[in-house]
């Protein structure tokens, strides 16, 4: 990521005494930050989030915004944003970079602004010894459930066409579908379902104009046969939440766990799993660590 430059301490604003203000998209990115994996920085940064309490909001564009503001207050802030932002910027030569060098060195918006190596927040919680771990905690019956690397990739195929589909609609200036689309389907059946809906929305359109996205998608993990790696670097580039929601109704019907709850609710529970088990991403924890010594 970017170097952070020193910032003059003897004229932080009065709003907050001391440390970092760091922004993120949402009080749902606030609580993961806070109560899960940063809590022991907590002294030096405070987290806020975006959104604007019951007037919702947040979102990039906010959160660029508040940094803005609070370095025009004279406080020390930087933020974080998602990754997706930038298909929706039309800064699609840096949301398709595959190197990880070249795409931090970009810093399209500055470098107070830490965009994500991920498609959003949602793709760090995609770590098989987190869902193992949560399925531990909701089987009764041994052996527990185990979830491996080898196992989710069952699933990269129905991933990498719904990701497409998100990020061709976004290409075209459409809202991509609920997180839950065609989560009951897979294969033939969900690219009818993502051909029926793209003829619905985008007139004259079918499954196969998706096909160069598709490519681009795979580009992040083609190279790879180990499945551990295939599978941190395709979850580089899936749609975060649709992946999650349809990998907790993938286990749910796959284990018959009637005790796993919602995809939303799960966010938290595989945080604390992450947590405990000491494998917060290298990336967050190289931005957090550079955001705490700023000062």
């Amino acid at each position: 990521m970017a170097s952070f430059k020193k910032l003059p301490t003897d004229f932080i604003g009065s709003q907050y005494e001391g440390g970092v203000k760091v922004i993120l998209e949402s009080e749902e990115d606030v609580r993961i930050f806070c109560d899960h994996w940063f809590a022991d920085r907590q002294d030096k940064i405070r987290f806020e989030s975006a959104e604007e309490g019951a007037l919702g909001g947040g979102g990039c564009s906010a959160v660029i915004r508040k940094v803005q503001q609070a370095r025009n207050q004279q406080l020390i802030a930087f933020g974080i944003i998602d990754r997706d932002v930038l298909l929706a910027d039309e800064k699609p030569e840096i949301f398709w970079e595959t190197d990880d060098r070249r795409f931090d060195s970009a810093t399209p918006y500055g470098d107070r602004i830490h965009v994500l190596r991920r498609w959003e927040l949602e793709n760090y919680l995609l770590k098989p010894e987190a869902f193992s771990a949560e399925l531990a905690c909701r089987v009764s019956r041994p052996p527990s459930p185990k979830v491996s690397s080898e196992f989710l990739l069952d699933l990269e195929d129905d991933l990498v066409d719904v990701t497409a589909l998100t990020t061709f609609m976004v290409s075209k200036g459409k809202k991509s579908p609920k997180p839950g689309f065609g989560q009951d389907d897979s294969g033939k059946k969900l690219r009818d379902a993502i051909e029926s809906h793209l003829s619905n929305v985008i007139p004259d359109t079918d499954y196969s104009h998706l096909s160069s996205d598709i490519d681009k998608i795979r580009a992040f993990s083609v190279s790879e046969q180990e499945f551990d790696k295939r599978w941190e670097r395709l979850t580089r580039l899936v749609d975060g939440k649709k992946a999650l929601s349809r990998i907790c109704d993938y286990l749910n019907h796959k284990f018959n766990i009637k005790s796993l709850c919602p995809w939303k609710e799960m966010r938290g529970c595989l945080a604390d799993k992450i947590a405990s088990r000491k494998v917060i991403d290298d990336e967050l924890l190289k931005v957090i660590e550079d955001f705490a010594t700023a000062i």
